[in-house]
C-alpha cells in the first residue's frame, strides 16, 4: 500500500476549516455529470434489486421505514458502487476533512425517502455506534436537486463541539430524545440546506442533522458514505454489525475486510466480505 498520495480532490484549506468550525460543509462538483448518472443508476438498481418484494404503500410501512428505503452497504453487491467508493476521491476527501493520514471505509447506504415519506428526526450518527469520539464524516450525495418540498437535510452549525448527546430512538421503538433541547447546545436551529445534484453535504459523526418529509411526487435519491479514521478502537460491546463480522473487540482497533482502508488509495480494490448482511432495512446482529 503506498504511504503518500497526491490527493485525487484537494479541498480548500478554507472548505476544512469551514467543516472543523460548523460541522458541515458542501463540496459542488466532484463527479462529472456522467459520473453522477452513473453511480445514480447503479444505486437505483440496488435499490430496485433489494426492495422488489415490499410493495407496501408508505402509509403501511412502520414510522421508520416512512423515512426512507434502506439499503446498506451497496459496495459489496454492485462493482460499480465498490468502483466509485474505492477510487480515492471520496476517502481522500474525507481524511482531509477529519485532519487525518488515514480513513477505513464504516459504511454506505442508500436513503431513498419516497413520495409521502415522513420527515427524518434530528439525531446525532455516531452514537448508534460503540466508537466512542473516533474521527468520523458522513458524505451525503444526492443524484437530483433537493429542496425542502422533498426532503432536504438540516444541520445544526458548530453541534458536533457538544459531543455525543443521548441518542436518538429513529426508529420510533422508543420516544425519541427531543435532542434539539438538549442543554449542552449552544446553538438550537437547524440551518437548511437545498442542493444541486451532485452536491455532497459531508457532515461531522456528532453534527446533529434532519431531513424534511417529501411532499413532492418523486422519490428524493440519496447515497451516504461514512469514513471513520484508521487506528481507532471499539469502546462497547453492544451488537454492532460491521465490527462484530470482523470479530473486532471492545479495545481492539476497529479493522478488517469489511472494514477497508480506502486512504491511502490501496493498490487494488479491496475484496468483497464473504460474510453479508440484510439486504433492506439497518442491522445490528449477525445473522
Amino acid at each position: 500500500m503506498k504511504t503518500q498520495q497526491t490527493f485525487p480532490h484537494s479541498l480548500s484549506d478554507g472548505t476544512v476549516r469551514l467543516f472543523n468550525d460548523q460541522g458541515f460543509v458542501v463540496t459542488p462538483d466532484v463527479f462529472a455529470r456522467a459520473e453522477l448518472l452513473t453511480l445514480g443508476a447503479a444505486v437505483d438498481d440496488e435499490v430496485a434489486r433489494r426492495s422488489a418484494h415490499d410493495t407496501r404503500e408508505v402509509s403501511a410501512k412502520s414510522t421508520y421505514e416512512q423515512s426512507f428505503v434502506q439499503c446498506m452497504r451497496l459496495w459489496e453487491t454492485s462493482n460499480t458502487v465498490r468502483e466509485f467508493i474505492c477510487d480515492g476521491r471520496l476517502a481522500g476527501m474525507a481524511a482531509q476533512l477529519l485532519r487525518v493520514p488515514s480513513v477505513r471505509l464504516w459504511q454506505d447506504q442508500a436513503l431513498y425517502k419516497e413520495s409521502g415519506g415522513r420527515e427524518t428526526d434530528p439525531h446525532q450518527d455516531q452514537t448508534f455506534w460503540p466508537i466512542g469520539d473516533a474521527p468520523l464524516v458522513s458524505v451525503w450525495i444526492p443524484f437530483d436537486a433537493v429542496t425542502h418540498s422533498n426532503g432536504a437535510m438540516a444541520y445544526v452549525p458548530e453541534s458536533h463541539r457538544a459531543g455525543g448527546l443521548k441518542p436518538v430512538d429513529i426508529t420510533h421503538t422508543t420516544e425519541p430524545y427531543d435532542i434539539l433541547n438538549d442543554p449542552k447546545l449552544a446553538q438550537r436551529t437547524p440551518k437548511w440546506m437545498e442542493v444541486d445534484a451532485g452536491d455532497m453535504i459531508w457532515h461531522h459523526g456528532y453534527t446533529i442533522h434532519q431531513a424534511a418529509a417529501n411532499t413532492s411526487a418523486a422519490t428524493r435519491r440519496v447515497f451516504t458514505v461514512v469514513f471513520i479514521a484508521d487506528g481507532c478502537t471499539r469502546r462497547k460491546s453492544w451488537p454492532t454489525f460491521p465490527l462484530d463480522r470482523d470479530q473486532v473487540g471492545v479495545g481492539d482497533q476497529i479493522a478488517g475486510v469489511g472494514m477497508p482502508v480506502l486512504w491511502p488509495k490501496p493498490d487494488t480494490v479491496p475484496p468483497v466480505p464473504e460474510q453479508q448482511g440484510v439486504l433492506l432495512g439497518v442491522q445490528s446482529r449477525v445473522v
